[in-house]
C-alpha cells in the first residue's frame, strides 16, 4: 500500500480516515436516502480533492466518478462507489494500525 511520504500528512492520516468514515454515515447516507444531489455532489467533490491532497490518486479519481454519477442520477453506482471508498479507508486504517 502506497502511503504519503510527507511526515505531516502521515500524522494527519488517521484523522482523515476517521472524519471520512463519520461523514459517510452522518452526511452521505442521509443524502442518498433523500436523493439530495447538491449534498452528494459536494461530498463527491470533497472526496476528490482531499484524496488527491493525501496522495490517494485512486480515491481522488473515484471522487470524480462519483461526481459524474450524481450528475447522471446513477444512485446504484454512487452507492457502490461509496462502499468501495469506505472499504479502502478501513484498509488504510488497518494497515496503519498493523505497521506503526
Amino acid at each position: 500500500m502506497k502511503l504519503p511520504s510527507d511526515p505531516f500528512v502521515l500524522e494527519l492520516l488517521p484523522e482523515f480516515i476517521e472524519d471520512w468514515l463519520e461523514k459517510l454515515s452522518d452526511e452521505f447516507d442521509p443524502a442518498m436516502k433523500g436523493k439530495d444531489s447538491e449534498t452528494l455532489y459536494r461530498i463527491a467533490h470533497t472526496i476528490k480533492g482531499s484524496s488527491f491532497q493525501f496522495g490517494f490518486d485512486e480515491l481522488g479519481n473515484l471522487g470524480i466518478t462519483m461526481m459524474e454519477q450524481v450528475n447522471n442520477s446513477d444512485w446504484d453506482g454512487l452507492e457502490q462507489n461509496k462502499e468501495f471508498f469506505r472499504i479502502k479507508l478501513i484498509e488504510i486504517q488497518e494497515y496503519l494500525k498493523n505497521n506503526n
